[in-house]
C-alpha cells in the first residue's frame, strides 16, 4: 500500500501464466480495479491468447473506466518471435489499450 494525495493506494500483482483455476476467485478483485496490466510472451502464441482472454474478463468483471495496458514480453527473443509485432498492435489499438513491447532481461 501506498499513500498519494492523502488516500491510499493498494496495488496486488497476479501472476496466473494464463492459468485457468485463478479465473474463480478473479471477479471479486475486478470490481475495485482502477487497472490492468495484462503481460504475455512474444514468443508464445497461446499466452497471448490467454491474455486475450483475460481482456474480456477485466471487460466483463471491471468498472467502465479501468485503465488496461498490454505488454508483449521478451523483445529481446525477436527471432523467436510467434505473435506478429503488427498483431498485438492492431489488438492493442481496437481495444483502446495502451501497448508496449518489452524485455524484462535487458530492463
Amino acid at each position: 500500500m501506498k499513500h498519494v494525495e492523502g488516500k491510499t493506494v493498494k496495488a496486488q500483482i497476479w501472476d496466473t501464466a494464463g492459468q485457468e483455476r485463478y479465473r474463480v476467485i478473479t471477479s471479486a478483485y475486478y470490481r475495485a480495479a482502477l487497472g490492468g496490466f495484462l503481460v504475455y510472451d512474444i514468443t508464445k502464441r497461446q499466452t497471448f491468447d490467454n491474455a486475450l482472454r483475460w481482456l474480456r474478463e477485466l471487460r466483463d468483471h471491471a468498472d467502465s473506466n479501468i485503465v488496461i495496458m498490454m505488454a508483449g514480453n521478451k523483445s529481446d527473443l525477436n527471432h523467436l518471435r510467434s505473435v506478429a509485432e503488427v498483431d498485438d498492435q492492431n489488438l492493442a489499438e481496437a481495444e483502446g489499450l495502451s501497448f508496449l513491447e518489452t524485455s524484462a532481461l535487458e530492463s
